[in-house]
C-alpha cells in the first residue's frame, strides 16, 4: 500500500514538473522582463520604505501581547521579530516563528512557554486584524461576489472572537484542565482577556492598511493600471495563498496568486508578474539587508540552526 501511494506521489510530482516546465517555456516573459525595465523608482522606492512600517508594527504587536506575562526590552522584540521575517525569507514552515522564539529566550531570558504561546497569540491578533481588514474595506470598494462572501466570514470570525473574549465561564473551564496544560491556557487567557487584544488587533489592522498601500503603490510602479479594489484584492490572494509557506518568501506562490487576483480585473498574467516579482523585491530585500547590519551573515545562519533545533524540541 505504501509503494503505491509512493508511485502516486511520483506520478503527481512528474506531471506538476511537466506542466511547470511547459508554462516556463510558453509564457511571454519578454513582456515581464518589459516591464520591470520600465519600472517607476519613485513609486517603487516609496513603496519600500512604507513596507518598512509593517514590520515594526508587527513587533509592536508582538511586544505588548509577550509584555502581559514576560517582561522584555521593546528594541530586543522588534530585532527578533526583525530576524524571524528574514529567516522566513530563506527558509519554509514556521522557521521565522521559531528563530524569533530562540532570540528573545537567548536574549532577554524569556520563558520558552511565554515566547511560543505569543507567537500564537500574534498569528491570531493578525487573523483578527485581516478579519476586520475585510470587513470594513468593502464599504469604499468595488469588489468581485466572492470577496463579499470573505466579507461576511471575516464578520463572523470577529464576533465570535468578541463573544470568546467577554465570556467570563472560560476561566472555570481552564481551572479544570490538567496542570501542565493549565499554565499555558491562563497565560494565553493573561494575553487576550476582555479588551486587551483591542490594541495589538488595532495594530494589526494597521500593518494591513500598510500592506495595502505597499501593495498599490509597487503595482502601480511596473505600470499596472490598479484600482484601490485590485490591490485589495491582489493582497488578500497572496497573504492567503501563501500561508502554509511552501517555498522561501513564498517565491512563485505570491505571484501565481496575483496573476488569480489580478485577471478579473483586465491585467495580464505576464504583467502581473511583473508586478509580483517587484513587489517581493521591496518586501524581502531590505528585509535581509537589515537582519545581516543586526546580526551578521554568521549570526543569521547560526539562528536558523537554533530554530531548527527548536522545531525539533517541539
Amino acid at each position: 500500500m505504501s509503494r503505491r501511494h509512493a508511485w502516486l506521489w511520483w506520478l503527481l510530482g512528474g506531471a506538476g514538473l511537466v506542466l511547470a516546465s511547459r508554462l516556463a517555456f510558453r509564457f511571454p516573459w519578454e513582456e515581464t522582463v518589459a516591464a520591470l525595465e520600465g519600472v517607476r523608482w519613485p513609486l517603487l522606492g516609496a513603496a519600500l520604505l512604507l513596507n518598512l512600517l509593517s514590520p515594526f508594527v508587527k513587533g509592536w504587536a508582538w511586544h505588548v501581547l509577550l509584555g502581559r506575562v514576560a517582561p522584555h526590552r521593546f528594541w530586543m522584540a522588534q530585532e527578533a521579530n526583525l530576524i524571524g521575517t528574514a529567516v522566513n525569507s530563506l527558509s519554509v514552515g514556521v522557521s521565522g516563528e521559531a528563530a524569533r522564539i530562540a532570540l528573545i529566550v537567548k536574549q532577554d531570558r524569556v520563558p520558552v512557554r511565554a515566547a511560543a504561546l505569543s507567537v500564537v497569540s500574534t498569528r491570531a491578533v493578525e487573523a483578527l486584524g485581516l478579519a476586520l481588514f475585510v470587513v470594513l474595506a468593502p464599504f469604499a470598494l468595488e469588489l468581485p461576489a466572492g470577496l463579499r462572501g470573505l466579507q461576511l466570514g471575516g464578520a463572523v470570525a470577529l464576533a465570535t472572537a468578541l463573544l470568546l473574549m467577554r465570556f467570563r465561564g472560560w476561566m472555570g473551564l481552564v481551572r479544570r484542565l490538567p496542570r501542565p496544560v493549565r499554565a499555558a491556557a491562563a497565560e494565553l487567557a493573561e494575553m487576550g482577556w476582555g479588551t486587551r487584544l483591542v490594541g495589538p488587533t488595532l495594530l494589526a489592522l494597521a500593518s494591513w492598511v500598510t500592506e495595502w498601500y505597499v501593495y498599490h503603490l509597487a503595482l502601480l510602479a511596473t505600470h499596472l493600471p490598479v484600482s484601490y479594489a485590485a490591490s485589495f484584492t491582489a493582497l488578500i490572494a497572496a497573504n492567503l495563498g501563501g500561508v502554509l509557506r511552501v517555498t522561501p518568501a513564498n517565491v512563485g506562490v505570491m505571484q501565481a496568486a496575483i496573476v488569480g487576483a489580478l485577471l478579473p480585473f483586465g491585467i495580464a498574467a505576464e504583467d502581473a508578474v511583473a508586478g509580483g516579482v517587484a513587489l517581493q523585491a521591496i518586501e524581502v530585500l531590505p528585509i535581509l539587508a537589515l537582519a545581516l547590519i543586526a546580526v551578521g551573515r554568521s549570526g543569521l545562519q547560526r539562528l536558523m540552526a537554533e530554530s531548527a533545533e527548536l522545531q525539533k524540541a517541539a
